[in-house]
């Protein structure tokens, strides 16, 4: 490894500046006579002009700017779905899947029965079993009660759990029979005197003719 006097280096840096290099660039092209005039005139003028720019001091440097499309306000998000939250949405929802498991010409139903239900603090939770108030009939579903009573059921079959109470709550909310379907309900529909549709029959004291809930369930 060579050591260089500090005085090379300071004249090799001097040499190498681009003013230097242009200056005795202009002086060698004054100095040679073999050069025709208009030609001189033309280099030294290329000359000059870039002495002049390497003369010049630098421009200062931009100060950083952030863009104004980074300045303005974000574009607002766009408003989440609206959540089935509300005992009337989730009552549309239910009556929906409810649909496919009753007759057509029951369907229509479905969706006022929910409603009527609601108001009256009968309600299903998120398992789709029938509750009263807070209290759940355990195992009961939706589907299966109502398929139970659109549905013109077999003599023999016996109806699902929770059914009962579910039916006494249909009681209670006075549904016209035309909603039943099934011809063994209406019959205690019609014993129990609570067809909202026949005036002056709104009692809800049974009949003694009423059939007993047992009956049914056998």
């Amino acid at each position: 490894m060579a050591l260089v006097p500090p005085e090379l280096v300071s004249e090799y840096f001097q040499i190498n500046k681009p003013e230097i290099r242009l200056e005795e660039n202009i002086l060698n092209l004054l100095q040679q006579n073999d050069v025709p005039d208009d030609l001189r005139a033309k280099l030294l003028s290329q000359l000059i002009t870039k002495y002049q720019r390497a003369m010049q001091p630098a421009p200062p440097p931009k100060p950083f700017e952030i863009p104004p499309e980074l300045l303005a306000p974000p574009p607002p998000l766009p408003s989440p779905p609206v959540e089935l939250t509300t005992p009337y949405s989730r009552d549309a929802l239910l009556a929906k899947f409810i649909g496919y498991a009753v007759p057509k010409t029951f369907k229509k139903f479905i969706l006022p029965i929910l409603e009527r239900l609601s108001y009256a603090n009968y309600t299903f939770n998120d398992k789709n079993e029938f509750q009263v108030g807070d209290k759940p009939e355990y195992r009961s579903n939706a589907i299966d009660l109502f398929s139970y009573l659109m549905k013109d059921i077999r003599k023999n079959e016996p109806p699902p759990v929770g059914f009962e109470a579910f039916f006494k709550a249909l009681f209670k909310i006075n549904i016209p029979r035309q909603w039943i379907g099934n011809k063994r309900l209406r019959e205690v529909f019609d014993y129990a005197e609570l067809d909202p549709l026949r005036k002056g029959r709104r009692s809800v004291t049974p009949s003694p003719e009423k059939p007993d809930w047992e009956e049914l369930s056998e």
